[in-house]
């Protein structure tokens, strides 16, 4: 069959600042936690999925090359999400039709290359890239 990508942001977030960072971009997120996400994968639900694609088989997510458009778009739009009020999390997740998550993996966007982590995402793992500052 195909790939999905699946994904959600935490409820609170400021919506108008939601809007204006994502109104031309190609993914987006609903509001949700890891038990909604999962379980919209369990049962090949579309209401979390971030693309509007028919499938994401071409997606340059896990595919280990970091030298693709795709994925300096999605890190663009992750960076500029850590300004919109409210939010703390991205979910997202590559499963294979009808594969569910068999992990969860936590990481923080200052602490990864951005790209390196996109490029090798593992399939049916949900990953949670927590967007809040870090102040040390």
């Amino acid at each position: 069959m195909c790939y999905f990508l699946y994904g959600a942001i935490n409820d609170g977030i400021n919506k108008d600042d939601y809007e204006k960072i994502t109104k031309d971009a190609e993914y987006h997120f609903n509001s949700g936690d890891v038990n909604s996400v999962n379980k919209c994968v369990a049962i090949c639900d579309d209401s979390y999925r971030i693309t509007l694609n028919h499938c994401d088989c071409n997606t340059a997510i896990g595919q280990k090359h970091t030298n693709k458009k795709e994925l300096e778009e999605i890190r663009d739009l992750l960076l500029n999400l850590q300004n919109v009020r409210g939010i703390k999390y991205v979910l997202i997740s590559k499963n294979w039709w009808k594969e569910t998550n068999n992990k969860q993996e936590t990481v923080h966007i200052q602490d990864i290359d951005i790209l390196h982590f996109l490029a090798n995402m593992e399939d049916n793992c949900l990953y949670k890239l927590e967007l809040y500052k870090k102040y040390y």
